[in-house]
């Protein structure tokens, strides 16, 4: 029930990559999954983990608090996606239901509507998600569905004001304020995305300059990863498929300039804080999750998510996503049973 108080006891994995702890934090009992890749679990002061539950027969967000492993269910009668976020302030979680992005407050577990995409959409609303606050806490940006509209909408926090900044033939996803521009977006479009012929796109928070991160070339040669921004430059990380092989690039917003960096046959990607290590899952070998160091390229195996990969499986994706100052990776796998949240930290090589 919303407001309940509990404990999960956490259980040590026992695991042969470079991490020296993994820790399952959920129960072994309840389904569970970590907020999405580029959504940050944590609040902003590492003291606090979001995440949602299958727990009480819908999927529902709680919060675990780091230190005692207590844990308190925040909403109830929901089925969420995986697109939770924390505010800037650690006080509270955006969330898309109803068709509606809302908030929930940590502490008290109140709701609010912070906006109501049928209010500025024409057609039927089928669903709104994907809130992303921008890094100084005065902006979110969100997706909308209302087949045959897609969209991305940007809230003005402070004055009240939204607006649809773009529309879509096809879902427009995975929308991203740039750290160090908090009125530059990444978002990508979804799909048959081919048909765009350029996944990853950049625009203004007022909808202006809406242009191509890099145009998808004919053949065997596309963007395929889940793209991210860099925290300490004007820098967007990918993967490209190039003849079968796969390769992280990394483009440079401000000169225009894509850079091939490594080759690392990957589904996932994340980046620590300080920009030093790139964190990615594979489909492949024995169920890797990478650490790779961005000074020299070199690869390891932090640990083993050992992820099914089944159909209808993409919540509960490894996702990997990364704390702000503990150094700490957080991700969701099924490999030891109902798919649970699991903690490992990152070492330093």
């Amino acid at each position: 029930m919303k407001g309940d108080i509990f404990t999960y006891i956490p259980q040590p994995v026992q695991d042969a990559g470079i991490s020296p702890k993994v820790v399952r934090i959920t129960d072994p009992n309840d389904t569970c999954n970590h907020l999405y890749f580029h959504n940050r679990s944590f609040t902003p002061d590492d003291s606090k983990i979001v995440f949602e539950s299958e727990r009480d027969g819908g999927n529902n967000l709680f919060v675990m608090d780091v230190k005692t492993h207590q844990v308190k269910q925040l909403t109830q009668g929901y089925q969420l996606d995986y697109f939770g976020y924390p505010s800037r302030d650690g006080k509270k979680v955006f969330f898309g239901a109803d068709g509606c992005i809302k908030t929930v407050d940590l502490e008290t577990c109140q709701e609010e509507i912070v906006l109501r995409a049928q209010d500025l959409v024409q057609t039927p609303v089928t669903k709104c998600s994907g809130a992303f606050p921008s890094w100084d806490g005065k902006k979110l940006v969100c997706f909308y569905e209302a087949k045959p509209d897609f969209g991305l909408i940007v809230k003005n926090l402070e004055t009240g004001e939204a607006k649809i900044i773009i529309h879509g033939v096809q879902p427009l996803r995975h929308c991203q304020f740039c750290p160090l521009d908090n009125d530059l977006i990444l978002y990508a479009h979804e799909g048959t995305w081919e048909y765009i012929k350029a996944r990853m796109w950049l625009i203004r928070s007022d909808g202006s300059d809406n242009r191509r991160v890099r145009d998808h070339d004919d053949g065997d040669y596309e963007a395929a990863g889940h793209e991210f921004w860099a925290n300490t430059e004007k820098a967007v990380y990918f993967t490209v498929r190039r003849e079968g092989r796969v390769f992280f690039s990394k483009y440079l917003v401000e000169q225009d300039r894509e850079i091939t960096l490594f080759e690392l046959d990957n589904e996932h990607g994340t980046i620590t804080q300080d920009d030093r290590y790139i964190l990615c899952d594979s489909k492949r070998g024995a169920g890797e999750l990478y650490q790779v160091s961005l000074e020299n390229h070199d690869v390891r195996v932090l640990c083993y998510q050992k992820f099914s990969w089944g159909p209808g499986t993409s919540r509960f994706h490894p996702h990997v996503t990364v704390s702000y100052t503990t150094h700490q990776a957080i991700y969701t796998t099924d490999a030891f049973g109902k798919p649970g949240v699991f903690v490992a930290d990152i070492p330093e090589f």
